[in-house]
């Protein structure tokens, strides 16, 4: 009832400034394009957070199970101890097991403070690109595990082109004074394209149009701030679709630029000592 309320008031208001019913459609349309793109943006974003607070239930309930484990072999360990004429062997095996506990049991828990901390990340990091999630310029996502920043072609180029268009400088700029503010955190610009072969003649394949716009967002970026120590530049041509090709709609989705916040060395898992000594 509201809603039609204010689209009535709407109507008279544009009616009375002289606009016509195309124009106040289009306004309306609009108005209703960008409600539906915050109430996606909202969905996507509890998504993305119900994902890392699962993962980091699951290594709690894993720290559990192996605090419990410890505590058992522990005793054990007592118990044999106390009998260590008979039981030599028994009590070398557990010692090793809860050695081996331990250890397991460290890395989970150093597995949580991280997951934890990149969950805090990612909360921090889409309350300071909220401005441009709300108005269409780029979309928050988690992707492989990594923290994707995906903006989409019709932004930044035109068809077959590689030179950022003014609107796609304007993003790029506002999304720079908030990357040159991430510490320790290097970022990969990817370059995607839909299935249809390119037809420039100044490029022979999807892969080097996508490898070149990469490129073009990459200097952009550095120009407005952000270090160039800290980007890499990829193109993936057609090869990492996120949406089906046989529509106009999933070839639109698949035309993007990705910045892909790359994990730091300590966030990812030790390889076993035997690996490293091998």
């Amino acid at each position: 009832m509201i809603k039609k309320i204010i689209l009535s008031l709407l109507a008279i208001s544009l009616s009375a400034c002289g606009i016509s019913e195309d124009v106040h459609n289009a306004v309306v349309k609009d108005l209703e394009n960008t409600r539906m793109q915050l109430a996606e943006t909202q969905q996507e974003k509890e998504q993305n957070e119900a994902a890392l607070n699962q993962k980091i239930a699951e290594l709690e309930g894993r720290i559990a199970e192996l605090e419990t484990k410890e505590t058992q072999l522990s005793a054990e360990i007592a118990d044999a101890r106390a009998e260590l004429s008979m039981y030599e062997d028994k009590t070398g095996g557990l010692e090793k097991a809860l050695a081996a506990t331990k250890t397991e049991l460290d890395e989970l828990r150093k597995q949580k403070v991280l997951q934890e901390k990149r969950l805090a990340e990612y909360r921090k990091l889409t309350e300071q690109l909220a401005s441009m999630v709300k108005t269409g310029k780029l979309q928050v996502k988690i992707r492989n595990g990594n923290m994707v920043l995906q903006l989409s072609n019709n932004i930044l180029f035109e068809s077959g082109k590689t030179d950022v268009k003014k609107e796609g400088q304007d993003a790029l700029t506002e999304l720079a004074g908030i990357l040159a503010t991430i510490q320790n955190r290097k970022f990969l610009v990817a370059g995607h394209t839909d299935n249809v072969p390119i037809s420039s003649g100044r490029f022979k394949s999807n892969w080097e149009l996508s490898t070149a716009r990469a490129v073009n967002v990459v200097t952009y970026l550095q120009e407005a701030g952000v270090s160039p120590n800290a980007m890499a530049a990829a193109g993936y041509g057609e090869f990492d679709p996120v949406a089906d090709n046989s529509t106009d709609d999933g070839k639109a989705a698949n035309r993007r630029i990705e910045i892909i916040l790359l994990p730091n060395l300590d966030e990812l898992p030790k390889l076993p000592k035997e690996v490293l000594e091998g």
